[in-house]
């Protein structure tokens, strides 16, 4: 779950005019990959749920699958996703305000259907909540859901064993940056359902997965002692 992929450090030593020496400091941080998936690793946090139109009150979220589809049988149907509890100072999560390199949200996809796109979550779901819960369903409207697209599918898309990939960067930056995780929103574009595996599904690997790189901001604790440390070794 916690991987370093690179680490360099860089420190430019400045003379000045009265002979005395000041360090000034610039760190590359840490490239930091790490990523979540429910049952790996000891995470169980992901909450993923489908929301139906003509189940307006029932409970999906035990389903190994779930189905983005404009026209269900005649209703809508839209999924709801979220990773709780990836933002923090515990190891394997991303740090508070850490800059987001990149970021990636796979989800295995197992029936072809039409462009599905991918919106942030404004405001709370549960697991237990449904198509009437959410009134009427979600609205990518600036209010429920953001109107901007965090990512799509590309037209019609095959049925794969291979994991769809929408980048996320700009949604887990904002995170970190403090907004509240709402999770995301699944929207289906035409009449053809798109449907994958959910964090329920037997097979752990084909659950979804967000990736995560990060670097993270020095603290001013570590700066400061490296600076000491430089300027206790000059000669007055």
């Amino acid at each position: 779950m916690f991987t370093v992929a690179s680490v360099s450090c860089l420190l430019t030593v400045t003379t000045l005019s009265s002979g005395k020496i000041s360090a000034a400091e610039r760190v590359e941080e840490a490239t930091v990959e790490v990523s979540f998936q429910h049952g790996v690793d000891d995470y169980e946090s992901v909450v993923d749920t489908e929301i139906w139109e003509l189940a307006p009150k029932t409970i999906l979220d035990q389903n190994p699958n779930a189905s983005s589809d404009e026209n269900n049988d005649g209703g809508e149907s839209q999924v709801l996703m979220r990773f709780d509890d990836i933002i923090g100072a515990t190891q394997g999560q991303v740090p508070e305000r850490a800059t987001i390199v990149k970021a990636r949200l796979v989800v295995s996809a197992f029936d072809q259907g039409t462009t599905v796109n991918l919106h942030r979550m404004l405001v709370p779901f549960e697991a237990c909540s449904t198509w009437d819960s959410m009134i009427s369903g979600v609205s990518a409207d600036g209010y429920e859901a953001s109107r901007q697209k965090d990512g799509f599918t590309f037209g019609r898309i095959s049925a794969s064993s291979s994991g769809a990939i929408f980048d996320v960067t700009d949604t887990v930056q904002a995170w970190a940056n403090g907004q509240p995780n709402h999770g995301w929103l699944f929207i289906n574009t035409g009449g053809n359902g798109w449907d994958f595996y959910t964090s329920q599904f037997d097979k752990v690997a084909q659950r979804p997965k967000l990736v995560v790189q990060y670097r993270a901001k020095p603290s001013e604790s570590s700066v400061t002692s490296n600076q000491d440390s430089i300027a206790g070794t000059s000669e007055d």
